[in-house]
């Protein structure tokens, strides 16, 4: 195969995707938000746990206390580095994130270099592609796990495609410490090159894997007293298989096609849609690996979980899978036209890099109310509680993660992520928390109105003590919260008064 003239171009053009996408994401943050910060919740829980590793407070949420509630583990201890560094989650995470995201394009660019004819156009648009990819972006900048899981699976793909069959399938069980869903593509891998390895490679391909996986399995058994974290354990909720397959297919559409039921365009262009049929159809042979783990991770996890996550993010080690498949069949069409086929493969991919860009446009904005709205609710609950609290003073909350990070409180998860799980009255009688903090709605089974303020109050297990609204944090232009509004309820005696009616502010 004959080498690119100017691989350089292509890199380059690629990597300009890269700081185009995530600049505009991060001016979007900054003009909307007006400060730094996560684009959802689960973010914080991460950045609890590093700060936690970091200062010597172990694998933990509440420091002492080993609970496995960060879904991967390798993350946190990446992030725990960056903290020890800079004693500061949010812009190291995000350089953390642009830099796999330019990684994640320059390898898959690699990729589609290996496989298709056209050295130069086809991994130019692969590339570029990935770096402007909406739930990419989100993800980069998000400080989730996202984009180091990226980087793994597209490094793995790179070495997969390039016939080094082993190191790829050890690279794709490594994800699993990201991402244990994940494991699919390990087992993919390996059953699509069984007949391409020696039986020692063979051997060491499916001892190493599982090992990796296996000790993934041990940390959280370890950790957590159960294999999987319990993060996968709270999420996860299987139901009727036929209406679990069918939301998952919403969500997938959602990247590739458009909403079902709804007037929103694909995340990526459509056009690419054929195409990507297209290249499966030339690779199912060659690489099975590729494009059955691009149609069997949504529906894998549709067996276990309901949805694919905010902006699909459970679904993002799809996506280079569905970009290379899609270049590659293209390109494969584009070559049948008797001419002008360069100028078609043109023609048609900046439609989908600008569809992309458009699309992308209105996910920045997207991720800036995001993190407005985790700061202006989360976060100034975290920090407004710390203000009020001595260390060691016990908060139950139903968001654990920016409020955890920012309050310095013991904090009981009622919801049973980084708690043990209890009843809500069994949690206030045995942590007697100094605060509540919560949506209402949640526990309103468990709610009784006061006779004398009229307002909606708790009372632990003993009817000892009851909490009381004082103040509620709202949200003008809610996109990411789960509710419009969080509520702090004060612990008092039974037979105090509380506020007549909480103060509210809205942000």
């Amino acid at each position: 195969m004959d080498a690119p003239r100017r691989p350089w171009v292509g890199a380059l053009a690629a990597l300009l995707a890269v700081l185009a996408g995530t600049g505009w994401y991060l001016f979007a943050e900054r003009s909307i938000a007006h400060r730094w910060g996560y684009s959802l919740d689960d973010s914080w829980i991460y950045a609890v746990y590093a700060k936690n590793v970091a200062t010597g407070h172990g694998y933990s949420f509440n420091p002492g206390e080993r609970v496995a509630a960060a879904t991967g583990p390798l993350y946190v201890f990446l992030l725990a580095g960056l903290y020890s560094l800079f004693h500061d989650v949010i812009i190291p995470a995000k350089i953390l994130g642009i830099l796999c995201l330019a990684s994640s394009s320059l390898l898959l660019m690699s990729a589609a270099r290996r496989l298709s004819i056209d050295k130069e156009l086809p991994p130019l648009l692969a590339g570029v592609l990935l770096a402007l990819s909406p739930p990419v972006l989100w993800g980069a900048l998000g400080g989730l796990e996202v984009p180091v899981c990226l980087l793994v699976v597209c490094a793995g793909l790179h070495l997969y495609v390039h016939e080094r069959w082993v190191w790829g399938c050890l690279l794709w069980a490594l994800s699993v410490w990201l991402r244990p869903e994940t494991i699919l593509l390990a087992l993919l891998g390996i059953a699509g090159a069984g007949t391409r390895l020696s039986r020692s490679q063979l051997a060491l391909t499916v001892l190493g894997s599982a090992a990796i996986v296996g000790s993934y399995l041990l940390f959280n058994q370890a950790v957590g007293g159960w294999i999987f974290p319990s993060s996968a354990k709270v999420a996860a909720h299987p139901g009727n298989f036929l209406v679990s397959q069918w939301t998952m297919m919403k969500q997938w559409a959602d990247i590739w096609l458009g909403s079902i039921g709804a007037r929103r365009l694909g995340l990526h262009a459509v056009l690419l849609l054929p195409a990507i049929v297209v290249g499966s159809v030339l690779l199912i042979r060659r690489l099975p690996a590729l494009p059955a783990f691009f149609v069997l991770l949504p529906a894998s996890l549709a067996v276990v979980r309901p949805w694919a996550g905010q902006l699909d993010r459970y679904l993002v080690p799809t996506i280079p899978f569905g970009i290379l498949l899609g270049v590659i069949g293209l390109e494969h069409l584009c070559r049948r036209l008797s001419g002008a086929r360069a100028a078609v493969f043109i023609a048609t991919g900046l439609a989908c890099v600008l569809w992309q860009g458009y699309t992308a446009r209105k996910v920045g904005i997207a991720h800036g109310w995001n993190v407005q709205n985790i700061n202006g609710m989360q976060r100034y609950i975290g920090e407004t509680t710390a203000k009020a609290t001595t260390p060691g003073d016990t908060i139950a909350v139903n968001d654990v993660g920016a409020i955890g990070y920012f309050s310095g409180c013991y904090v009981v998860d009622l919801v049973g992520l980084t708690s043990p799980v209890r009843s809500f009255p069994d949690n206030l009688a045995r942590y007697r928390p100094k605060y509540l903090i919560i949506f209402p709605d949640w526990f309103q089974a468990f709610g009784a109105i006061d006779p004398v303020t009229d307002q909606v109050v708790f009372y632990d297990a003993d009817s000892t003590f009851k909490y009381s609204p004082f103040l509620g944090v709202g949200l003008r232009h809610n996109t990411i919260s789960s509710r419009n509004t969080m509520y702090l309820y004060e612990r008092m005696g039974r037979e105090q008064t509380g506020a007549s009616r909480p103060q509210l502010i809205v942000h």
